[in-house]
């Protein structure tokens, strides 16, 4: 503390006694006390006697004093000293603490003083404060209470009444009113001490003024901390402006409390209630009649240098803010990221009394359900779904009571909703609190797109009043897959500098998302997970998802690559493919396959598929459970790749499906350098699912626990119904689109809004530790052993040799002409194939026309000779006969564009359909022709993906013709 700011001990006010106290633990041990009050105590001067402190000598310059009696002021006569007698019994000498605060009160008595006194509705601050704590609580994030938003509006107030931060003073014996810049509001908070007794500190928050409401609440609880741990120093009760104290919370509703020296003005708040006449009232009753609770709150002044008028003013003033004016708490939910609009004013516009079935309350009923019915189709527009909060405040009018009549004093009245969990009538605030909490969280869903009413119910019934919170041992392992995706990134970054990997960092819940779903489906018993996607964070996904060996990942960065690779190029790693065991914590084990993918970001979606399909095939899996598809996916390439709609156009047709794809879409905001808003036309990029009626998940990737959430809710639609289903993974990319890329060029702002965040796994553990979930020394010690696996990994990997060329590589000799292979089949096959074809049930009507066709080829083949399409039937046949599966799929395939082909009949009355090279033999191997949707990009790519895995079939696509 140096010379200038040292404390003139008088200015200290009410916290006297605590110097008093300090001093004498000072005296006997100096080292009990802080440095700051060792400092503070080093030319204290204590009055003798009394032990109260002498003001400092006058220095040059003017010295502020507080007035002491009026010399020319005319004295009444003395009383006479009182008689002598006997101290009382129970007559205690006051000493100490509760000498030092008599002597504050009768020091107060010198201030001539006036209070003002207003009643202020306390509504508005009930039902604000309340989604702020919803909010923060869903967020690990604290709370605020009555008092935070009432000081704060106290401070607002000031600053629009600034004469009511005026105090007296004299200066050299003259009166002086002195006028503070700013606010250093004092808190006068109730301390018990050790013995049971009682006694008050007002430290106070420096430069209030200055803050914003979260700045403000954050030093509001760092004084409040203070006094609970005992750490105050002579600073903090040093140039108070003005105090707050709030005796309601002991259930006071009015006080006029002391003003001590120095101040202008002490404002007390009382207890919130309804108003003396109405407490014995029924609360639904009240509720009926619009009758809400009120707050008492009095502005006691110096009325030497404040007037009555000002006073009145500043309470108006404080009452405005606090039923929402000059957008007050606006600005606090936008100080504290909330984006949401608060709850607004207005009269109530009740039925009268005794009138509740009339019309207006039956538009209010009917206003309610409608209201539940929009929070379903549109709450994701309100969902907290962005890291970056790019969108400050989010709003729609079909969303905010108001627009449908609804005010802030229908929230405790009961509305029938017997469509929500819980009670058949419900309180309008429960009803809100249920719907914010299912649709406007961290996890936003579209789903009331879908026709079919018992999956709209399904989803309803598992987000609706459902508490989605994880037991502790989920929350241990998110944090330990996060553990594991962040290091492994951090551990590439800076050992491989400049290298390009596209990180998965900003999304790094991603992996345990994976890790849910994986554990869920070896859980449920499935078999296998094919997965495909693009380049983005691939290299996290192959170690961390799929197992890949760490030692393997470092060789390829050290230029040691599959010598069975001919690309050789060095951005190969994350194009490559694996295959590998995932085991869930239960012991469930599947297997688990990553398709390879060039960068051609979408054009694997059919290939998994394709390769899905023709599994299940294999393993005769027609209720499409055993293998589950999984698709990864970036934002702009799904909004912009026409090969996605195209996989969606064919995901329910008989010939292509595959039970439902789970398609994860890695939102991180940004094609390259291209924003949304110039990327794609439609509100979100996944609504190009919505052409087939799949429920989209939307959440906050800086949320694990609710993407872990939405992955288990995605499986299990996914298991129910057989449909795709969408998650909208909404994130950021830490980098550039490569790491050497710098993509503050074309997006600074919000480049230097990612700079600023801390990651997903730093947030993630200081939620988990404010909540007393784990301690800080597990959850570095956890990152800590992660970290050190990836050092044995990468120092083994230096050590090693690289991988020896193989002998397929060296140069060959030219093989020449393949040899002749022998494809020609007996006279006795073609015959069985020629009979099925031209042959059909007894109870079969074919085509008229086409009766005669097929009798044709019988005469052809009887002649020696065969037209294409003959030719191409006893092929097919007679592999099937051998036992090699067909496929063949395309536009007309079925028939042929020409109409030559007709692999399958119709029934001429029924539309029965027939296929005669499905009835050759028992023991014959598949024969499967599809009629494809009219597309080629995604039905090619579906077809490769058959040939994939059905290595020993016949996999054939047929081009549209013209």
């Amino acid at each position: 503390m140096t010379e200038s700011t040292r404390i003139d001990p008088s200015a200290l006010g009410p916290n006297m006694w605590l110097i008093d106290e300090m001093y004498r633990q000072y005296q006997d041990d100096p080292a009990s006390v802080t440095e700051g009050w060792r400092e503070f105590f080093e030319d204290f001067k204590p009055k003798l006697g009394d032990g109260a402190s002498t003001p400092p000598e006058a220095a040059a310059g003017p010295v502020l004093r507080e007035p002491g009696p009026d010399p020319t002021a005319r004295r009444e006569p003395a009383p006479p000293p009182p008689t002598a007698s006997a101290a009382p019994i129970d007559a205690t000498p006051l000493r100490g603490a509760g000498a030092r605060i008599a002597q504050n009160m009768a020091a107060s008595l010198a201030i001539p003083t006036a209070t003002s006194f207003r009643f202020v509705p306390a509504k508005l601050l009930e039902e604000n404060r309340r989604v702020l704590n919803r909010f923060l609580a869903a967020g690990g994030g604290g709370k605020v209470s009555f008092t935070h938003l009432i000081g704060w509006a106290v401070v607002r107030a000031l600053e629009a009444i600034p004469a009511m931060k005026s105090s007296y003073r004299e200066i050299d014996g003259r009166p002086h009113v002195v006028r503070s810049e700013t606010v250093n509001l004092g808190l006068a908070v109730d301390v018990e001490r050790g013995d049971g007794t009682r006694s008050l500190l007002v430290p106070n928050i420096k430069g209030a003024s200055e803050m914003d409401f979260a700045g403000f609440w954050a030093a509001y609880e760092d004084v409040i901390r203070k006094v609970r741990s005992n750490k105050l120093s002579p600073d903090d009760f040093a140039q108070t402006t003005v105090t707050l104290t709030n005796p309601g919370t002991i259930g006071t509703q009015l006080s006029v409390p002391r003003l001590m020296p120095g101040q202008g003005l002490i404002v007390a708040t009382g207890r919130i209630d309804y108003p003396t006449e109405f407490q014995g009232a029924d609360p639904e009753a009240l509720a009926s009649l619009g009758v809400g609770k009120t707050i008492g709150v009095t502005s006691t002044y110096d009325h030497r240098v404040i007037q009555g008028a000002q006073s009145g003013e500043f309470l108006a003033e404080a009452e405005a803010l606090l039923l929402g004016a000059h957008d007050f708490y606006d600005e606090v939910f936008a100080s504290l990221s909330l984006p949401y609009e608060p709850v607004r004013w207005t009269a109530d516009r009740a039925a009268e009394l005794g009138q509740v079935g009339d019309d207006g309350h039956m538009e209010k009923q009917a206003h309610v359900l409608r209201l539940v019915n929009m929070y379903r189709v549109r709450g994701h527009l309100l969902a907290n779904l962005d890291p970056l909060q790019t969108k400050k405040v989010l709003s729609h009018k079909e969303l905010d009571p108001a627009y449908h009549g609804l005010s802030v004093w229908d929230l405790d009245r009961e509305f029938f909703v017997d469509d929500l969990p819980g009670a058949r009538r419900q309180k309008l605030r429960q009803v809100l609190d249920l719907l914010r909490d299912a649709y406007c969280g961290t996890v936003g869903l579209e789903f009331m797109h879908i026709q079919e009413p018992d999956q709209r119910r399904w989803i309803q019934e598992r987000v609706e009043g459902v508490d989605r919170e994880l037991s502790s041992e989920d929350q241990k392992h998110i944090l330990g897959r996060l553990n594991a995706a962040e290091g492994f990134e951090r551990f590439l970054h800076s050992k491989y500098v400049g290298h390009k990997r596209f990180s998965l960092e900003g999304a790094e819940s991603l992996i345990p998302m994976l890790d849910m779903l994986f554990e869920d489906a070896a859980d449920a018993g499935v078999q296998q997970v094919i997965m495909g996607m693009a380049h983005r964070g691939r290299l996290n996904v192959l170690v961390n998802a799929l197992g890949k060996s760490y030692g393997r990942v470092f060789r390829e960065f050290e230029g040691d690559l599959d010598p069975n690779s001919i690309q050789g190029s060095g951005d190969v790693k994350y194009h490559l493919g694996t295959a590998g065991k995932f085991t869930s914590r239960a012991g469930a084990t599947i297997t688990v396959e990553l398709a390879s993918n060039p960068s051609h970001l979408e054009a694997v979606d059919p290939v998994v598929e394709g390769m899905v399909r023709a599994a299940q095939d294999e393993m005769q899996d027609d209720d499409r459970v055993k293998v589950l598809p999984v698709l990864l996916h970036g934002d702009a390439a799904f909004a912009g790749q026409g090969v996605v709609a195209e996989t969606f156009g064919m995901s329910q047709l008989p010939g292509f499906k595959t039970g439902g794809t789970i398609h994860i879409v890695v939102n991180n905001q940004l094609g390259f350098t291209t924003p949304a808003v110039r990327g794609r036309s439609s509100v979100y990029a996944t609504d190009i699912a919505k052409m087939v009626q799949a429920p989209i998940f939307h959440v906050n990737g800086d949320d694990p626990e609710a993407c872990a959430w939405v992955a288990r809710l995605a499986y299990g639609f996914r298991q129910a119904y057989r449909k795709d289903v969408v998650v909208d993974l909404v994130c950021y990319r830490r980098y550039g689109h490569n790491e050497a890329d710098d993509p503050s060029y074309t997006q600074p702002q919000m480049y230097a809004n990612i700079d600023a965040r801390r990651s997903v796994r730093k947030l993630y553990m200081e939620r988990l530790v404010n909540r007393g979930d784990i301690t800080m020394e597990d959850a570095e010690a956890a990152l800590a052993d992660y970290r050190a696996r990836l050092e044995q990994a990468f120092e083994e990997t230096k050590g090693s040799a690289p991988s020896p060329p193989e002998e397929e590589l060296r140069s060959r000799e030219a093989l020449g002409v393949l040899p002749v292979v022998e494809t020609g089949v007996d006279r006795k096959t073609l015959d069985r194939v020629l009979g099925a074809v031209t042959t059909w049930p007894e109870d079969f009507t074919p085509h008229p026309k086409l009766a005669k066709q097929l009798e044709r080829r019988r005469d052809l083949l009887e002649r020696g000779t065969a037209d294409w399409a003959l030719g191409e039937a006893l092929a097919f046949g007679s592999l099937v006969l051998e036992g090699t599966p067909v496929r063949v799929t395309g536009q007309d395939s079925r028939r042929g564009t020409f109409s030559q082909r007709h692999a399958v009949l119709v029934d001429y009355r029924t539309e029965r359909r027939f296929f005669p090279l499905a009835h050759l033999a028992e023991d014959q191997a598949p024969f499967l022709i599809y009629d494809s949707p009219l597309n080629e990009f995604a039905a090619l790519g579906f077809e490769y993906g058959v040939s994939v895995v059905a290595k020993d079939a016949l996999v054939c696509w047929e081009a549209q013709f013209g």
